[in-house]
């Protein structure tokens, strides 16, 4: 249940970030709603979930995207909830600014690795107007815009896991 209810409002936020930023003509510099989505889940979620979720969540992306290979936002996804998963174990986690941090950097890191995977499995990735400049350009304003969401998904996440769970310990304080 509370799986269902992640991924429902992942969907829904993408969905409706989605028109609006087009409208706005702003669509490159886009916060990653799915990325911070699968932190939270790699942060409050046994791993076996996680990664389950991470890889619906991950789908969503690629639904959501266009000009990007099909199953790199599932791999990004996945590699995002291990991340998430491996750091519970080492550092806590709690309060916007921590939320804010951990976006920042797994944003950064997410478009280095989308960067590696494009070099690796599209053949013209490096051709046209599209290709590793144009994604190294938009590396530092795209984890900027992605931070404050950080703070507000897990916020709403926190809330809505405290109605469909029975959880006392919050990740967001």
């Amino acid at each position: 249940m509370r799986g269902l209810a992640l991924i429902l409002t992942t969907f829904l936020l993408m969905a409706l970030l989605s028109p609006l930023l087009h409208d706005a003509a702003i669509a490159r510099y886009v916060p990653d709603l799915a990325l911070v989505a699968c932190l939270y889940v790699g942060l409050t979620t046994s791993l076996e979930k996680a990664i389950g979720i991470g890889l619906v969540i991950g789908l969503l992306e690629d639904g959501f995207t266009t000009g990007q290979a099909v199953g790199l936002g599932m791999e990004i996804a996945v590699l995002a909830v291990l991340a998430a998963a491996r750091l519970s174990r080492r550092l806590v986690l709690r309060g916007p600014l921590g939320a804010m941090v951990l976006a920042f950097g797994m944003s950064l890191a997410a478009t280095l690795v989308e960067l590696l995977l494009s070099l690796v499995f599209v053949r013209n990735f490096t051709e046209g107007a599209s290709g590793p400049s144009l994604l190294l350009e938009a590396m530092v304003p795209q984890a900027l815009v992605t931070a404050p969401f950080g703070a507000v998904v897990f916020w709403l996440y926190d809330r809505l896991d405290a109605l469909t769970s029975r959880k006392n310990e919050s990740v967001f304080l």
